[in-house]
């Protein structure tokens, strides 16, 4: 599995603002666009941070109520800045969605009643699934090393894509099931290089 990047040092403020708010701008169709522009800004292009530590940020704020794309910025910018990296990189991401709602909200009436838009409402919502997916595929390639992370993989689909359970409860759940799996491997592991 790939271990969590050390935050790089010196990573300017400025610099951090301009690419989240960037992010912020570009990042059409919530949580799963944020994330594969977020993997491909920091992760890929510059390396300042690995697909782990975007999975690190996903797990921790998934528990939190509110929106998670937000939170998961406001964890990535503290890992990269500190206190005053989080406050950047969260104004500068939710700042073009803020000013875009207001622009939305004064001509929502006007805007609907185009039945024009109706096609490119869903050639949207169709991209977005596919950048979805495609961000999922990345990450799981990088964080499901073996048959134990991938059956909680798919036990999590089950349970939030049939069952409706919720997020918070899949986390936890799966974070409880790792820990006992892992420990049991683990032991395993350690008992069959104690034997000669």
């Amino acid at each position: 599995m790939e271990q969590p990047s050390q935050p790089p040092t010196g990573v300017p403020l400025l610099a951090l603002g301009h690419i989240f708010l960037r992010i912020g701008a570009t990042a059409f169709g919530g949580l799963g666009t944020s994330l594969a522009l977020i993997e491909r800004e920091l992760v890929t292009k510059r390396q300042w941070l690995t697909a782990a530590d975007v999975t690190e940020a996903l797990t921790y704020t998934k528990l939190l109520p509110g929106s998670t794309g937000p939170q998961v910025v406001a964890y990535l910018g503290y890992k990269l800045g500190g206190w005053s990296g989080s406050a950047v990189a969260t104004a500068a991401f939710v700042f073009p969605a803020a000013l875009m709602m207001l622009v939305l909200a004064g001509t929502y009436v006007a805007v609907t009643t185009l039945p024009a838009l109706h096609p490119a409402v869903n050639g949207l919502t169709a991209a977005v699934v596919g950048l979805l997916l495609a961000t999922t595929y990345r990450l799981g390639q990088a964080n499901i090393a073996d048959r134990a992370t991938l059956g909680i993989a798919l036990a999590s689909v089950v349970a939030g894509a049939v069952l409706g359970v919720s997020a918070a409860l899949i986390v936890v759940a799966a974070g409880l099931l790792g820990v006992c799996l892992f420990s049991i491997l683990l032991r395993k592991q350690a008992s069959q290089e104690d034997t000669p």
